[in-house]
């Protein structure tokens, strides 16, 4: 009876611990699953706010455009404007100002969405895998596997991804905040562009053209004149001939004085006592 009762009471045992490697096994996994399925959304965040950059620096092409098409229509209709006291040229410089004040107000936006920003990257590939190694040898020395050291490794990383994520997002808000704001005034500019434009065509159509005045001048008349005052002047100049003077004696004058050699320019290098120079004659040992 007793061995009945220690054979079914060891089975019992036994059961107990085998439920109990099944219940580790499965909480195990659970937790990996999870982790797991935090690494998936948060790798997909940090992308995400990686390739959100690069589209909102390739979106801030449109705006750039815009207002070099709108500063160069603004620069020929400011320029060629006739103005005057009439009311319709006050109209045309209000929406002028304003015109131009939302494309100072738009290049300020436009570059907001570049300047004042840093993003945040994962540590490269060789930093981690020596935190990994690290990891295990601590833990391995305080009586701890490998497994609680990857555990504490997908922690760590998951914590970094969602760091980065994080940061890289509340950039990407303000730049694109920044970048529909500086889109919004060029449209406005646009629009008090087209309000200007009538008073520029009304202007163009009903001013009077001026009058410009050109005088003619006969270069062939000129040249003739000039000819036949070059012609008297030398004539006049034939008739005024004098008889040459008489040239004075020249008295027998002193031989000059002998002048001494001049130094002899060298570039310093010499060869066997001998000096080189620039006229090619060479020194006396």
């Amino acid at each position: 009876m007793a061995l009945l009762v220690w054979v079914k009471f060891s089975d019992y045992s036994g059961q107990v611990k085998c439920r109990g490697r099944v219940l580790n096994t499965l909480i195990g996994r659970q937790l990996y699953r999870g982790i797991d399925l935090n690494r998936e959304v948060f790798q997909k965040q940090y992308d995400f706010e990686l390739e959100q950059r690069n589209g909102i620096a390739s979106a801030t092409n449109t705006p750039i455009v815009a207002l070099t098409i709108l500063g160069g229509a603004l620069a020929a209709v400011i320029t060629g404007f006739k103005y005057s006291n009439e009311p319709a040229t006050y109209l045309f410089l209000l929406f002028s100002l304003l015109a131009i004040g939302s494309m100072l107000i738009s290049v300020y936006k436009l570059v907001r969405t570049f300047l004042g920003y840093s993003y945040q990257k994962i540590p490269p590939a060789k930093q981690l895998r020596e935190y990994l190694e690290n990891l295990k040898c601590w833990h391995n020395t305080n009586g701890s596997s490998d497994d609680k050291a990857a555990i504490d490794f997908d922690e760590y990383f998951d914590e970094r991804l969602s760091e980065a994520a994080e940061h890289n997002s509340e950039n990407n808000i303000k730049r694109g905040n920044y970048l529909h704001d500086a889109t919004l005034f060029v449209v406005v500019a646009f629009v008090f562009l087209f309000c200007a434009s009538p008073f520029y065509i009304y202007e163009r159509v009903t001013s009077e053209d001026k009058v410009y005045q050109v005088n003619i001048i006969d270069n062939m008349s000129k040249k003739e004149e000039k000819n036949m005052a070059d012609n008297d002047s030398g004539g006049s100049n034939q008739g005024q001939q004098t008889t040459p003077s008489a040239e004075p004696s020249q008295t027998p004058s002193a031989a000059p004085k002998p002048t001494g050699p001049q130094n002899v320019i060298f570039k310093g290098n010499t060869d066997g006592g001998k000096t080189s120079a620039d006229s090619g004659s060479k020194g006396e040992k």
